[in-house]
């Protein structure tokens, strides 16, 4: 009864403890090149926020170039793959003339049906 007891008092310390943590300020996750508030100088804040925002703009740029260039190859995938159906479904129709137009009906087997005209729903024995 004792352990018991420690158990609903450790379980009720566990829901509680999340609870208290509310108010503290969530961790953020910042640029890498954050500017210290507590700089004095500021010719050097100021520098260091022209670097940021250089930064910024520079690693835009590069997304920018990357994400052009994904879609150019995206692209070109795409009219490769048109061009590799439209030569294989004419090298299709030339073997298709080659054997024969009625090569394509001996691949389709006529379905079952009774003697009412009806298509029987148990597997045949």
């Amino acid at each position: 009864m004792k352990f018991m007891k420690i158990y609903i008092v450790n379980i009720c310390f566990l829901l509680i403890l999340p609870l208290s943590a509310e108010g503290k300020r969530p961790v953020e996750k910042g640029h890498f090149l954050t500017v210290n508030p507590n700089i004095k100088n500021e010719d050097l804040k100021g520098e260091l926020e022209a670097l940021k925002l250089d930064f910024d703009f520079e690693r835009q740029k590069i997304q920018d170039f990357y994400t052009k260039e994904i879609e150019r190859l995206k692209e070109e995938r795409r009219s490769e793959e048109k061009a590799l159906k439209k030569q294989f479904s004419e090298q299709r129709t030339i073997l298709l003339t080659k054997h024969g137009a009625d090569s394509k009906l001996d691949r389709l087997q006529p379905m079952q049906t009774n003697s009412s005209g009806k298509k029987s729903i148990r597997k045949p024995k």
